[in-house]
């Protein structure tokens, strides 16, 4: 067309020239891949020669130093060889003083011996002496059936925490103080309106006529006990329970619930209160009691697990004097009864 610019022409390379091209790519590529692997396995190789370069220097280091290690008990070998071969009497004295030393022990063996089987006999008197307390309270309440005279009363167990090796320590002294404490017992046990009936030697038995008096009385002495302990001083186990008891015409008791007292003192804590449930149930509300749980305890001889409440002597500690009545306080007139049995 008449005046129409003139476009410029382009060049492009052919088909068979960008083939070509490619190809020469493709193949430095492929030989630089191929040399870049022959690289790659090169350092591999170089890599495993100082791997195992070094695990050789590290074996040699090993066998330096166990070497090393040895020579120095060698020296300390020949060095205490050297002092004992010098010093003949040090051995001499030293081997005398191993004699002296077995001989110390074979004495103190033989005292361990004599003391094992003197705590075996202790134990199998007090489980003689348990045997004779159920013997005693099986025919109780024997008697007690055949007579039919029956009451309601609140049943207090005590006993000494770790009698037996108190008595062996001590046999003196501990008699003593378990006189006094079972003494001073039974006098606050007395105002509180309760009745000995019987003590056995380390422990004794009394009855309330309430429950509340019974463990007003129990949580009164503990915390005494606490407040006034010495650091050697003793301590007791209290159990509480209420039950329909035969009264005898001697003066004990007899009946299943005074099985079940003496079993909840023996699961006391020590310088605590073990209480059966019932007991729980009628002073709750009434006294102050220190936090517990119940919890069913299995008893030896009685065929059903005892719900009961046990009291650490910390717990009655904590409780403060305001927990429980002071013992020289007058009796309320509707916890005042008279003993179940006639004055002798």
């Amino acid at each position: 067309m008449k005046g129409s610019p003139t476009q410029p022409s382009l060049s492009l390379p052919s088909k068979t020239g960008l083939v070509a091209r490619l190809e020469e790519r493709e193949a430095a590529l492929k030989q630089r891949a191929d040399e870049l692997a022959e690289f790659e396995r090169q350092m591999q190789e170089e890599r495993e020669q100082l791997d195992a370069t070094r695990h050789e220097l590290e074996e040699r280091i090993r066998m330096l130093t166990e070497g090393e290690l040895l020579l120095k008990q060698q020296k300390l070998l020949h060095q205490k060889q050297i002092s004992m071969l010098l010093d003949q009497e040090e051995l001499v004295e030293l081997r005398a003083g191993l004699e002296r030393r077995e001989e110390e022990l074979r004495k103190k063996e033989s005292f361990l011996t004599e003391t094992q089987r003197r705590l075996n006999d202790q134990l199998a008197a007090r489980e003689a002496d348990l045997g004779k307390r159920e013997a005693w309270v099986s025919a109780e309440h024997e008697k007690a059936t055949l007579r039919q005279a029956r009451r309601l009363q609140a049943i207090v167990f005590t006993d000494v925490v770790n009698y037996s090796a108190l008595m062996q320590a001590d046999e003196a002294e501990t008699i003593k103080r378990v006189r006094a404490d079972l003494e001073r017992m039974q006098a606050e046990g007395k105002e509180q309106g309760g009745l000995l009936i019987n003590t056995m030697g380390d422990g004794m038995l009394m009855i309330f006529p309430s429950a509340i008096q019974a463990v007003r009385f129990s949580l009164g002495m503990q915390r005494t006990f606490a407040v006034g302990r010495e650091a050697d001083g003793l301590q007791h186990r209290f159990g509480i329970h209420i039950a329909d008891v035969a009264l005898l015409p001697d003066g004990g008791i007899a009946g299943d619930g005074v099985n079940i007292a003496a079993r909840l003192e023996s699961k006391a804590p020590n310088g605590g209160v073990c209480l059966s449930a019932p007991v729980h149930f009628l002073v709750k509300g009434k006294l102050r009691l220190p936090p517990g749980e119940m919890e069913s305890i299995p008893l030896k001889n009685i065929a059903e697990p005892v719900a009961a409440y046990k009291y650490t002597a910390e717990a009655i500690f904590d409780m403060g004097d305001a927990s429980v009545s002071a013992p020289s306080l007058a009796l309320p007139e509707e916890e005042c009864t008279t003993p179940p049995f006639p004055a002798a």
